[in-house]
């Protein structure tokens, strides 16, 4: 035993000093290298495939310049700060009227929103106020909101909404997320078919997005309809 202590002994003696500092630092730095490099892959993968990891910002929701709860506008339930009032249940189309006529589903001038709340709400809540102040009810002229946008598809896509919109009324069975009462339907309303990419917004205080959006999943409701899947469909 004494003689195989005495032996390491002498080879550490042998052992140049930066070669014992260099072998531990390259054994971190590779496994450094390995965790970066799984890490961007499945960023990469992720990214492709479905919705980025939500880490960096790549979340898949944003604060909006003033709050605007769906659930509140387009819920059918009961206001959680006071059950005894109806969420409004206003129709999708009551707000984004270009969706069934142009590529892009539109959203509503800030006079809009002014023309209920600037009686309805407190002037105590800061966010209704923002739109007052934006709206320029005090008759001051106001830079436009800029929204920021949830749902985006790359430069080189080209999406109308308006032959989607069309085609899943007259075809409930293709909406996805949608209950039995509205894909046994014969045709359905407009508002009815957004889930199917964009989820259920009604249900959501803040907008997110929860469908991948990617060319596979659009490709494959193409193939499943009888859509066209040709490069020109669909890319500039």
């Amino acid at each position: 035993m004494a003689s195989l202590i005495s032996s390491i002994r002498e080879r550490n003696k042998k052992t140049p000093t930066w070669l014992k500092v260099l072998v531990p630092v390259l054994a971190v730095g590779g496994l450094g290298v390995v965790v970066v490099t799984a890490a961007l892959v499945a960023f990469v993968v992720t990214g492709w495939l479905g919705q980025p990891v939500p880490v960096l910002g790549f979340d898949q929701t944003f604060d909006q310049p003033i709050d605007f709860p769906h659930t509140v506008h387009a819920g059918t339930g009961q206001l959680d700060r006071d059950p005894s009032l109806p969420e409004l249940g206003l129709d999708c189309t009551f707000c984004h009227r270009t969706v069934t006529t142009q590529a892009n589903a539109g959203v509503p001038p800030v006079q809009q929103c002014a023309f209920c709340h600037q009686s309805i709400g407190p002037e105590s809540n800061s966010q209704l106020q923002i739109l007052r102040d934006h709206a320029g009810i005090d008759g001051s002229d106001k830079e436009p909101i800029n929204w920021r946008r949830v749902h985006r598809m790359p430069d080189h896509v080209r999406f109308v909404h308006e032959p989607h919109i069309r085609y899943l009324t007259a075809n409930p069975s293709a909406i996805g997320n949608a209950g039995s009462e509205v894909t046994g339907a014969a045709s359905v309303e407009p508002s009815m078919v957004c889930s199917t990419c964009h989820g259920d917004v009604a249900a959501m205080e803040q907008v997110k997005q929860v469908e991948p959006l990617k060319m596979g999943q659009c490709v494959d409701c193409h193939r499943d309809n009888g859509a066209p899947t040709d490069c020109a469909a669909c890319h500039h």
